[in-house]
């Protein structure tokens, strides 16, 4: 059985790019799934525990590539309905760790996303910063 891992910066990088309150606007892509609100990195990673723990023994690690690292991907319905994209180094590493659908899961595309934060933005500058 593989031992799953994931560090302090990876946890940041989860939060950066899924939690809406966290999201650093230069990790932008052309589709953003965010975790539902009040969602905290602490959180994530006592998800990540949970699911290392009940899900384990589905993930394979995949084969070293022959220039380094190998990585796989997979998706999990968990109890609780949301359905997560694990993604998975040779050596046990969760490098990728993102919702994908469920209840008050928030999915924006690349022009909703620019639109969003040019708005959120113009406010900060206005003096508003809520």
């Amino acid at each position: 059985m593989p031992e799953l891992y994931w560090t302090k910066y990876d946890l940041l990088q989860f939060a950066a790019r899924h939690i809406l309150e966290n999201f650093d606007t230069s990790q932008i892509k052309t589709h953003n799934n965010f975790w539902p609100s009040g969602t905290t990195k602490e959180y994530l990673g006592q998800l990540l525990e949970w699911i290392t723990t009940n899900y384990q023994d589905r993930i394979d690690l995949p084969p070293r590539g022959v220039c380094g690292e190998g990585f796989e991907t997979y998706e999990f319905l968990l109890d609780f309905g949301i359905t997560i994209r694990l993604g998975v180094s040779s050596n046990g590493r969760i490098l990728l760790f993102q919702p994908l659908d469920g209840e008050n899961i928030v999915k924006v595309n690349l022009e909703e996303a620019h639109k969003l934060f040019t708005i959120l933005f113009s406010n900060v500058g206005k003096g508003d910063n809520r």
